[in-house]
Order: structure tokens, then C-alpha cells, then sequence
């Protein structure tokens, strides 16, 4: 279960929750100040292919929404880590991620959210955004060339691709998001390719710009 009382403890806390299947592990990252109105979710990379809830570029955003004053809920998908239950190509992990939500809902209600997930993790964070109220959706480095990203319209919407990304391809993400009704903007980066190596700092600070920008008004 989530940590009960947190609120007032900054850090780092790992829990393990139950999600519809399987018992997750998860972790729940506290701010330094007392948190606001808003808490973030986030989404890791492929299960199948080493991603987990440590990988560095999902780090980076517990880093910018802890900076932020905002706390963050993060977990490892099924079979991942020490996650039960089996890989379910995004869609029971979307429902892991909604049910994770719930549980906050029911010991913090009134928390606004922020969904962002990078790679796979940014299609299973944008099908629980999808399927909730949310104040902002970042998704980095979406594999619109593996996932259908058209079933559904979150919004608002923002993308973060690397030009260079030789996971998914730049050029595709571009057009999806530019054929999207409203376009989705995108925010490029150049000479970065998919784990955004060497750019992680500025990655760090553009996802504060646009939480800043988007929801907390500053």
C-alpha cells in the first residue's frame, strides 16, 4: 500500500501495491517542501527490454517534479524488478497506473495529476491519461511507430523527441504529432539520441519549463 502520513517526509519511500493482477513495487518520491495540489505519475521504458522504474531518464522526471514541489509515484510494470504478473503490451499496465491512482485518491483526495512516461512507459501513461482527469500529459520519446497513439486525444499534450533517436524514429513522431487535431507541439532536441545520454540536465529543466508554463501558471 501507498505510505500512509507522508506527506511531511521528503525522500524517497518503496512500497509495493496491488494492482488488478499483481503486487507492484513501487516507489513514491516526496518533495522538500510540503507539495501543493498536484502529483505526478510515471511510466518506464520497455518491460521486455531492461526498462524499469530506475531508469535514468524516468529518474530525471521524479528529479524535476520533486524540484518542483510535486510528488511522484513511479513502479516497476509486471515481471519487472520484483513486480509481479506477466508483460501485457501496455494495456494492463495502463490499468496498473489508473489503479495506482485510485489508491492515492483514496488517502490524498483532491490531488490534481500529471501523467509522463518515457518510451513504452509514455504509451502506458498516455492510455491512463487517456482514461482519467489530468492537468498535462509528457510524453518522451513515444514509439508512435509501435503503439497506437491515434485510439485516443488526451489533452493538453506535449512531446519530447530527440532528433537523433535511433529507437523511434524523430521523423515519424513529428508527423503524428503534427497530423494530431489540435498538433501536439514537440519539443526538440538536437544530437540526442533515444536515453537522451549527456542531455539528461536540459531534459531535466524543459520538463520543469513546461509544468511551470502549463500548470503551475510561474
Amino acid at each position: 500500500m501507498i505510505p500512509a502520513n507522508v506527506l511531511h517526509s521528503p525522500g524517497e519511500h518503496p512500497f509495493f501495491f496491488d494492482g488488478p493482477t499483481a503486487s507492484l513495487e513501487a516507489v513514491l518520491t516526496m518533495p522538500e517542501t510540503p507539495p501543493g495540489t498536484h502529483i505526478a505519475l510515471l511510466g518506464h521504458p520497455h518491460s521486455l527490454q531492461g526498462g524499469s522504474m530506475n531508469n535514468k531518464v524516468v529518474t530525471t522526471l521524479a528529479r524535476a517534479f520533486r524540484e518542483l514541489g510535486i510528488p511522484s509515484l513511479r513502479f516497476n510494470f509486471r515481471g519487472v524488478g520484483q513486480s509481479s504478473g506477466v508483460y501485457d503490451a501496455g494495456l494492463g499496465e495502463s490499468e496498473d497506473m489508473l489503479a495506482l491512482r485510485s489508491q492515492w485518491e483514496t488517502l490524498y483526495p483532491g490531488f490534481r495529476v500529471i501523467y509522463a512516461g518515457f518510451s513504452f512507459g509514455a504509451y502506458v501513461s498516455y492510455r491512463a491519461a487517456a482514461q482519467s482527469e489530468h492537468e498535462l500529459l509528457i510524453s518522451i520519446a513515444p514509439a508512435v511507430n509501435h503503439n497506437d497513439y491515434k485510439a485516443f486525444s488526451p489533452r493538453p499534450w506535449y512531446i519530447i523527441q530527440g532528433d537523433e533517436d535511433e529507437v523511434v524514429p524523430a521523423a515519424e513522431v513529428r508527423a503524428f504529432a503534427a497530423g494530431s487535431e489540435p498538433p501536439i507541439p514537440v519539443i526538440r532536441f538536437a544530437d540526442t539520441t533515444h536515453f537522451f545520454h549527456g542531455k539528461l540536465l536540459p531534459l531535466k529543466e524543459e520538463i520543469m519549463r513546461i509544468v511551470r508554463e502549463q500548470v503551475l501558471r510561474s
